[in-house]
């Protein structure tokens, strides 16, 4: 069964049937001109927790001039594999350009965080097999200590900054899709909403997040992750009564992840109206 979502051309996916290295290890060299700006504009940290075998280096992307009498949006964002390292300068892309652009902030003031995943990891430890990557069964597959990291993070950046703990969301593409779809079915009611973009999933583990406010993207042609991954899931979801969004981006290949995100204000307005019931 094929779910219905909907189906756009914008000429601006025109060359995102390519791979662009998502998948890759990102090669050492000089910051780009995009990343040394983002690093200016964020608080750049590491944070550790005991027992785990590597601190996890994080960007902190704050509202300017942001009022800490009030409470704040924070989105996670999770990077694809290209952005793997230790620099944190790796995860400063054009993706996470897009959620801290003033269009952006202009829908909603909010706090961005943006944690590096290292080489010897990934946000969940699924693509075991060369591309392309498949849907799996999550009780096979151990939490990641970068997942664990990186939920505990969360946690402390909830209790340091004005965040609304009501109001907190997940987004990536291509690896970092396949985190937010892990973390949202591993830890139901941390996020009160998800916009994963070329991930692969459990369907299985879909009753956990019937009731979650997601909206899903995926290129048709996708080469890496097969669009039929998000498929499964959203007719998984819908199964269920879920109210979950889906785009099918027609044509497209796997790095959609910028023309989703870029000047997007009917997703962030969507994303900012989602809050747990606490």
């Amino acid at each position: 069964m094929k779910p219905r979502g909907r189906r756009l051309r914008p000429l601006a996916l025109a060359l995102a049937a390519a791979v662009t290295g998502l998948v890759g290890c990102r090669k050492d060299s000089a910051p780009s001109a995009l990343a040394r700006e983002l690093a200016a504009r964020s608080e750049a940290g590491t944070h550790e927790v005991q027992g785990l075998r590597y601190a996890l280096p994080y960007r902190l992307f704050a509202p300017k001039d942001y009022d800490p009498r009030r409470s704040y949006p924070l989105i996670l964002y999770l990077h694809h594999a290209g952005g793997r390292g230790s620099d944190n300068l790796g995860q400063l892309n054009e993706e996470l350009a897009a959620l801290v652009s003033p269009a952006t902030q202009a829908v909603e003031p909010n706090f961005v965080l943006a944690p590096q995943c290292p080489l010897v990891d990934q946000w969940v430890n699924a693509a075991r097999e060369p591309p392309p990557y498949k849907n799996y069964v999550q009780a096979s597959v151990p939490e990641a200590d970068v997942a664990k990291l990186a939920l505990d993070l969360v946690r402390a950046v909830e209790k340091t900054y004005p965040i609304d703990p009501r109001r907190v969301y997940v987004t990536g593409s291509s690896m970092g899709a396949s985190g937010a779809w892990d973390y949202t079915t591993r830890h139901p009611g941390l996020f009160a909403a998800a916009v994963p973009i070329n991930g692969i999933n459990d369907p299985g583990r879909a009753a956990v997040i019937a009731g979650l406010p997601i909206w899903a993207f995926h290129g048709e042609r996708d080469p890496v992750s097969s669009v039929e991954n998000t498929r499964a899931m959203v007719v998984a979801l819908r199964q269920l009564g879920s109210a979950v969004k889906y785009t099918e981006l027609a044509g497209a290949g796997h790095d959609i992840g910028p023309s989703v995100l870029r000047d997007a204000p009917e997703l962030y307005r969507w994303l900012f109206a989602q809050r747990l019931a606490r």
